[in-house]
Formats: structure tokens, C-alpha cells, sequence
């Protein structure tokens, strides 16, 4: 067996079969002639016929099954001693038997002699003692507890952790339930891991889950769909639910197959609505490509009573990417993409700039061009910043300050006036836009009940940023009021702005005759009874005429400060048939970005190994514990 040095390997041959197809390794003990798969673990088990797992060789020699017994109580007793050496590293304070300042002496002898420590220990000092011992114990207590910090972060950097995983809550609980124990308590072995303590967090997790799935009757849900390319090549599709409360990960799946026929994709979209109730979904959010408007449009005829609406954050991309396309935004996009590219392939060069801007010029984003535009924004913001930095002594002496491209980039930060001037009109003509995408991307406030009066509100801006004339912006208002009316003018979007008392109230408040078409359309949609449409018709007039609770001074002054939603809960009991519409209607997102975030987790729940984990992904992705 070559340079195989355990022993089980002089009484076993290892064959190999299935060559032309998936090979796989057994091995055949040389005694009794069985075939063992697993290895030579197992096979040692069936020489040593000690009944683990593989039944015993009846043919094997007593000394060759006292060896192999002795060969393997060697090597537990070698386990357990690898491992009490481990918890005694522990135990003293560093995994590397540092040396600890608090205890003195090395870790080993101050295991051995040490009592348990508690809070209180920093507060004493041993014998008479003077201000002076006082002082030493305080620079011992501080340093242990930059030697305790570091064994954290070699924790992080050994096992590529993120370091803002460290401001996540459940890091935090981890620790002050750490601290609560005296120096006894031992880290949960792998084994404890993979089993009770998984078990008892998938019970927590779906206890969350049940507490949010509680306010979907009340709120309503909104299905998220997202397709995106994993690593290996494969189209899948991501599918959350999601209400004003949370969003939860229900299934990501495989679709490798449908996601070019609409009518495979829209079977996939409602079999998600079976899964979470038809009465609980109002609508259902894909990205804005013709195969899933074709699904939606299907699923709509199949279920009269749902919606599709595209993503706002996508159609807003949209609009951005044509926008890019004119000649002033082209030259800000093109230059701005060559600083920052030549300054982020650069190491040294990112270090000095992030020394004098502070921030970072490059934001990630889902949106490939909303990302382009946020970047002209940062450069806009640090452009004093960059300006000391391409005059700064370190800039001058670099090798990369002599470099073509060092000299070009120089260039376009300190003389180029015809960028800076493109970036400044790029800007004035889309950070209402941006400002929009934030808006639709709201994690605290559901964007349905404002997506409608923002997008009025940023042409308006866009139009005061050039002047006023229509000359200037025109040809932005065009690009705009075409993707608006052939991708967003849904009736759910002018509803949500009716219902809404934050713009209900204001003296600004558009009547134009298709806003009150989208609410009677929806309100026929949601209740085909037409007694319900009348009480509720008759019940909208109490709220638009500020009738009954809707009528108080607070009402107004609050409408505001108060987020729809809680708005219609504290003003609405008299009217409860149209409180409950509202509620439904403002609760609903516009957004199905959520279905892009966290790809890498996403990812692992394709993989093989994490396979069993998938039934509790959705709260540990996706809820704000950390």
C-alpha cells in the first residue's frame, strides 16, 4: 500500500470500480473477504470487531485483532490528550499559550495555580498593597483585556469573518452570555453544533417566522421574485415574502429550465401563492424583463384578485441607463469610471485616497447604473478631497504619479473643467432619481403609499435644477414619462398615493381623474361584492373630507411625522372596512431587491452539504437580529 503507514492497510486491498463513469473506493478485508465502503476507519472497526458501525471479522487472527484494538486505543488516548492540551490553552487565556499579563507567569503554571476570577477581582489588590501595585493591576487587567480582543480577532482573521460581523447583535449576545460564565465554560464541540443547538435555533427561527406570518392576514404579502447566475452557471430564482413587519425567505430554486418561458415561470409564481395563501397576497414583484411581464400578465388572468407590478428599483435603473446615454452624462460617466477604476486597482493608491476623502468613492449596489450616478455623487462631495490628494507631496513621489494612465486620471481631477462640469448636470438631472431609489428601497417604511407623488415630485426638481426652461429638461422628462407609462403606471402605485395622508393633506395633492380610476379599480379588485365597495366608497368621503377622527388636529399635523400605515391605525377605527383596504394597500413594498442581497448564502443553500440547513434560511438571511 505504498507509504501508507496504518496498519489496517497489510490486511485489506482497496479496489476501485465504475472507471468510465463515477468511480467510487472500497477495500476487502484479506481474512473474511468482505467488501467494507468507508474506508479504512471502518475497516479497522470490522478487524478490531468492537461492533461500531461494521460487523466483526470472524476469521481474523487474535494478535492482528489486538493490534489493530491497541493501534486505536493509542490513538484515542492521543485525542483526548490533543484535546485537554486545547482546553487548558483555552482555559489560561490565549489559544497560543501566550503569555497572559493578567495572571503572570505562563499559562500553563496559572492554570494550574489560579483560582476562578470574577468581576470584583479588579477592584482588590493582594496584601497591604500601595498606589503603586494598584496601578500595576490596572495595566495587567487592561492588558488582558487587549490580549483576550486579539484572540477574538485572530478568531475573525483566521477564518475570514467580516470584521462588521462584530456589530452584529447575536455577536454581542454571544459574548455577554460568555461573560456571564466563570473560566469552566467550554465552547460547543462541531457535534453539538450540527445537532441539538441547530435543532433549538431552527425552533427559535421558526418561532419568528410564526410571530410575522401572524400579521400577514392584517397587512397582506407581497411576493418577491429575483433570477440571478450562480457560480456554477445555473439560473435560479429566489422567492420571499414580505410586509411592512419583515421579510421572509420562503424557497429558492433551480430554474434553469423556465426562465425564458413565461408560462413555466408564471407556473412557479403560483405555486408560491398556493404556498402562502391567495387571500393573504396582493401582489407579486419580479424584476421588469418582457419573459416576466408575460408571467405576470398570466398569472393575473389566472388569479383576478392579484397583482404584478414590476420593481421600481429596476424600471428607475432603467431610466438611468437611457439617461446615460446622452452625450453630457456619457463624458461624466466614462471619466469618473476611469478614476475610480484606476484608483481601486491600486492598493496604495486606494490607501492615500480613502487618507484624504474618508468615505469610499465606489458604493456597491444591485443597480449596475444607479451605482455609476452614486459614484459621481461621492466624487462631487470629495472633490476638494481628491483635489489635495492629486497635489499632495505623497501623490508627487509614487511611481504610479508617472505612469500614463497616473498622469490621465491627475489630469481629469485637476484641469479637466469639462468633467467636472458633466458631473455637476449629471447630477442636477438625476440625484432626484437616486433620491427616488432610496426611497423605493425603504427597509423602515413601506415605498408603495409614495412612489407615485416622489416620482412627480423628482421631474419637478429635475426641471427647477435646470432653470425652470422646458428646453433643458425636456428631453429628460421624455425618457422619464416613457419608461414611467410603459413600465410603472400600475393602478395599485396611484391608489397607495390617494390613500396616503401624507399627500391626501397637501395643498399639493394631484386630482387628476386616473388617480381616482386606480383606487376604484383596485377597491373593485380587492372586493367583488358590491355592498363592500359602497360602505367603503361612502367611507372614503369621511376621509377625504376629514370627517369624524380623520378631522382632529392631530390628524393633520401627525399625517406626516407618522408612517401611513400607523397614520390609518390610530385615526381610522371609524372607518374599518376602508382602514383595513388602506392598511393592505400602504403596507405593500415596490421593491424586489431584497431577492438580490446575500447571493453568497443564498448560493450555499444549492450546495450539497448545506442542503439540511435549507428549511430555516429565510430569518437567518434576512432578519435584522444579525
Amino acid at each position: 500500500m505504498g507509504g501508507r503507514k496504518d496498519p489496517a492497510w497489510k490486511y485489506c486491498v482497496e479496489m476501485t470500480e465504475g472507471m468510465d463513469g463515477k468511480p467510487y473506493k472500497y477495500v476487502i478485508c484479506n481474512f473474511c473477504v468482505k467488501q467494507i465502503k468507508g474506508g479504512v476507519i471502518r475497516m479497522k472497526n470490522h478487524l478490531a470487531a468492537n461492533h461500531k458501525g461494521v460487523a466483526p471479522c470472524a476469521k481474523v487472527p487474535i494478535e492482528v485483532k489486538n493490534e489493530i484494538k491497541d493501534y486505536l486505543k493509542k490513538g484515542e488516548q492521543l485525542k483526548m490528550e490533543t484535546q485537554r492540551n486545547q482546553e487548558v490553552m483555552i482555559d489560561s487565556g490565549s489559544y497560543y499559550q501566550s503569555q497572559n499579563p493578567f495572571l503572570g507567569g505562563s499559562s500553563a503554571d496559572s492554570f494550574s495555580q489560579r483560582g476562578v476570577r470574577g468581576p470584583m477581582d479588579r477592584f482588590v489588590v493582594d496584601g497591604d498593597g500601595d498606589s503603586d501595585t494598584l496601578n500595576s493591576k490596572m495595566r495587567c487587567e487592561r492588558d488582558a483585556i487587549n490580549c483576550t480582543k486579539l484572540d477574538v480577532g485572530r478568531f475573525f482573521f483566521k477564518n475570514d469573518i467580516p470584521f462588521n460581523v462584530a456589530n452584529r447583535p447575536s455577536f454581542i449576545s454571544m459574548y455577554c452570555s460568555i461573560g456571564n460564565f466563570d473560566r469552566s465554560f467550554k465552547p460547543p464541540t462541531p457535534f453539538e453544533l450540527s445537532t441539538w443547538i441547530l435543532e433549538e435555533e431552527e425552533k427559535t427561527t421558526q418561532a419568528i417566522v410564526d410571530e410575522v406570518k401572524k400579521t400577514w392576514s392584517q397587512t397582506g404579502v407581497s411576493i418577491l421574485s429575483g433570477g440571478w447566475t450562480d457560480m456554477r452557471g445555473r439560473q435560479l430564482i429566489n422567492f420571499l415574502a414580505n410586509n411592512s413587519h419583515s421579510t421572509v425567505f420562503l424557497k429558492s430554486v433551480d430554474a434553469s429550465d423556465a426562465v425564458k418561458d413565461p408560462k413555466m415561470l408564471c407556473q412557479l409564481l403560483d405555486d408560491v401563492v398556493t404556498e402562502v395563501g391567495e387571500d393573504l397576497v396582493i401582489q407579486v414583484v419580479t424584476d421588469n424583463s418582457a419573459n416576466y411581464k408575460a408571467a405576470g400578465k398570466l398569472l393575473m388572468e389566472k388569479r383576478p384578485r392579484l397583482w404584478w407590478t414590476p420593481c421600481a428599483a429596476h424600471c428607475i435603473d432603467l431610466v438611468l441607463e437611457k439617461i446615460g446615454d446622452l452625450t453630457q452624462h456619457k463624458t461624466a460617466l466614462i471619466k469618473s469610471k476611469k478614476v475610480s477604476h484606476f484608483i481601486y486597482s491600486h492598493g496604495w493608491v486606494l490607501a492615500l485616497m480613502r487618507k484624504y476623502t474618508k468615505k469610499e468613492l465606489v458604493h456597491p449596489l444591485a443597480t449596475r447604473f444607479a451605482m455609476a450616478y452614486f459614484t459621481l455623487e461621492s466624487m462631487s462631495i470629495s472633490r476638494e478631497s481628491l483635489e489635495r490628494m492629486f497635489t499632495s507631496p505623497e501623490w508627487g513621489r509614487c511611481s504610479w504619479a508617472k505612469t500614463q494612465k497616473g498622469k490621465k486620471v491627475e489630469d481629469i481631477i485637476l484641469r479637466d473643467e469639462n468633467f467636472w462640469g458633466s458631473l455637476i448636470y449629471a447630477l442636477k438631472t438625476t440625484k432626484p432619481l437616486l433620491d427616488e431609489l432610496r426611497m423605493a428601497n425603504l427597509k423602515k417604511m413601506p415605498g408603495m403609499g409614495f412612489l407615485y407623488g416622489t416620482m412627480d415630485k423628482a421631474k419637478e426638481q429635475i426641471a427647477e435644477n435646470l432653470g425652470g426652461e422646458e428646453g433643458p429638461y425636456k428631453e429628460i422628462w421624455s425618457i422619464i414619462d416613457d419608461k414611467w407609462a410603459f413600465q410603472m403606471h400600475r393602478h395599485l402605485h396611484a391608489a397607495a398615493y390617494f390613500l396616503n395622508p401624507h399627500y391626501q393633506y397637501d395643498q399639493d395633492f394631484s386630482t387628476h381623474p386616473e388617480i381616482k380610476l386606480s383606487l376604484l379599480t383596485c377597491l373593485a379588485k380587492h372586493f367583488p361584492d358590491p355592498q363592500d365597495q359602497e360602505k367603503i366608497d361612502l367611507q372614503i368621503d369621511a376621509f377625504r373630507l376629514r370627517k369624524g377622527l380623520f378631522g382632529f388636529p392631530t390628524a393633520k399635523s401627525t399625517c406626516k411625522k407618522r408612517s401611513p400605515v400607523d397614520w390609518w391605525f390610530q385615526y381610522g377605527d371609524g372607518t374599518p372596512e376602508l382602514t383595513s383596504f388602506a392598511v393592505r394597500i400602504l403596507s405593500l413594498t415596490c421593491s424586489a431587491l431584497a431577492c438580490e442581497c446575500n447571493r453568497s448564502t443564498f448560493n450555499q443553500i444549492h450546495m450539497k452539504k448545506w442542503n439540511y440547513l435549507s428549511t430555516m434560511m429565510h430569518p437567518m438571511i434576512l432578519d435584522h437580529r444579525g
